[in-house]
């Protein structure tokens, strides 16, 4: 692959773009809204230049970038934005699959009636994003919305969800840009089913539902990415929730 560079079209000199936390964010935002084209290999000069800001608070976001999976260090020390990979797609969904699956069975028996009333007021304020297909609306509230999902295991497991759940993010937002209406319908769906048997108190059938939601969600990424992938890990990961449960 021909060395790329990328070329900020927004404006350069962002005032809060200042410190390694505020470059973390924008640039993990670019990535993960593919403003950056996959494979695209960065020079930091340029970058920083766009940004308004010296290599070294860049060069720190980019190294966070590197551990969450979402930029690769070449041989020469140049960093390329990592592809969409499927067989990672396949590895990070399973993962997901089996962590949450357990984690959701040890938050439902903790949840209030008030734990139950904000994942409903995470519903209403997803199917209104979206309606109007606004992913930088949803994104945030979905997130916490998972969250939230498993909020009563143990610190410790939580650790261990966290950067997975990160990875899976870039692959969501791919397969939602510019999807079909109905795509977002089946997703708000799955999230009500959840809610249902989380306030029925059901942490067994909470556990189904949430690992054939993700596994649906893999499924879609795989079908826009890498159709003639088939996700064996995502596929056994789901069977075996489903059987740990009858």
């Amino acid at each position: 692959m021909s060395d790329s560079y990328i070329r900020i079209e927004s404006p350069a000199r962002d005032a809060n773009v200042s410190n390694t936390q505020d470059v973390y964010l924008r640039l993990r935002e670019m990535l993960l809204n593919g403003e950056i084209v996959p494979g695209t290999v960065i020079s930091q000069v340029t970058l920083a230049r766009e940004l308004g800001v010296s290599t070294t608070p860049l060069r720190e976001a980019m190294r966070l970038l590197q551990a969450e999976g979402l930029l690769i260090a070449e041989h020469n020390r140049r960093m390329r934005v990592a592809p969409l990979d499927p067989r990672d797609i396949d590895a990070v969904y399973a993962s997901r699959i089996l962590i949450e699956a357990l984690a959701i069975r040890l938050t439902v028996p903790t949840f209030t009636p008030a734990d139950i009333a904000r994942l409903h007021a995470d519903l209403d304020e997803m199917a209104r994003a979206a309606g109007s297909e606004d992913i930088s609306a949803w994104e945030p509230v979905h997130r916490r919305f998972h969250h939230e999902l498993i909020s009563g295991c143990d610190e410790a497991l939580a650790r261990i969800i966290d950067p997975v759940a990160d990875r899976t993010e870039r692959y969501r937002r791919t397969s939602l840009f510019r999807s079909a209406a109905r795509t977002w319908e089946i997703g708000n769906d799955e999230h009500e089913s959840i809610v249902d048997a989380c306030a029925a108190g059901d942490a067994t059938l909470a556990s189904v539902y949430l690992a054939r939601h993700l596994a649906r969600s893999a499924l879609t990424v795989l079908a826009k990415i890498a159709p003639e992938e088939d996700p064996v890990a995502v596929r056994s990961a789901l069977q075996m929730v489903q059987a740990g449960a009858q």
